[in-house]
This record gives structure tokens, sequence and C-alpha cells, in this order.
């Protein structure tokens, strides 16, 4: 018999392994090396994809979305700026047009986005953290979610 019991615990130990792999996700914001922000709080990133200008540590931050991706889509409307995505987008179109708030810029990639806030000072975007691992010329400044 403990032959048939090493094969169960096997078995369980393959069973277990991918959900605690996928309960490592993050979901971070990062900005590019050259921006002097180390940290954001959580109220001013909800702030500023809000539509409202935001300063930290004296500079702009600049907020740019991840379209591209429907889970990390589905988070960031629901653990970064507390929203459904019917809400958020009635209220960023009411902003544009009652006081001329420009719409926020859009990327459909990782890399895209990456690129965006290396080029663009103090620019922020979220994506998963697996991601930011890969790239350069970007730094986390905010764990924005963790889960499964």
């Amino acid at each position: 018999m403990p032959g048939l019991r090493h094969i169960l615990l096997l078995t369980a130990a393959f069973v277990l392994l991918p959900c605690n792999a996928r309960a490592e996700r993050q979901v971070v914001l990062v900005t590019g090396d050259s921006c002097p922000v180390r940290e954001v709080s959580s109220l001013d990133v909800r702030k500023a994809y809000l539509g409202v200008t935001v300063s930290v540590d004296g500079r702009r931050l600049r907020p740019i979305r991840l379209i591209g991706d429907e889970m990390l889509s589905s988070i960031f409307y629901q653990s970064v700026v507390h929203m459904s995505r019917k809400s958020y987008e009635r209220r960023a179109l009411s902003l544009a047009l009652k006081y001329g708030t420009p719409r926020l810029e859009m990327v459909d990639s990782v890399d895209d986005a990456a690129q965006a806030v290396r080029g663009r000072e103090c620019g922020v975007v979220y994506m998963w953290k697996d991601d930011v691992d890969r790239l350069s010329g970007i730094k986390t400044v905010r764990l924005l979610w963790q889960g499964e």
C-alpha cells in the first residue's frame, strides 16, 4: 500500500500546484525608470484614472489604459476605479463633454504600454507583474491587486 499512498500524494501535489501558481498573480502600476516617483497611493491612482490631475512628489501622473486583456480590464474596473465598466465609460464621456477633459491614452499590448510609459514623463499604466519582470526600463510603484 505505500505505493498507492505515494501515487495519491503525487497526484494531489500536481492538482494543487497550478492553483498555488495562479494565486500569486498580481496587477501592478508601473512607470518609466526615469520618473522619480517611487510610490503612489491607491487614492491617487483612482483619481488619476478618473480624470483628476494628480501630482506625486511634484510630478504629474499621466495615466495610460491597457485595454488588450479582458481579465486585466475587469480587475482595473473592480479594484482600481471601483466602478462598473459602463459607469466608468459614462463618467469619462461626461468629463470630456462638460469640461473638455481629454480621454486617457489607450494601448492594446504590454509592449506598447511599456513603450508609452518610457516615452511620457511620469506616465503610469497597470499590468501583470509577470510582464513587468520581462520588460526593461520600467519600475513598479504600486501593487494594485493580488489573487487568482
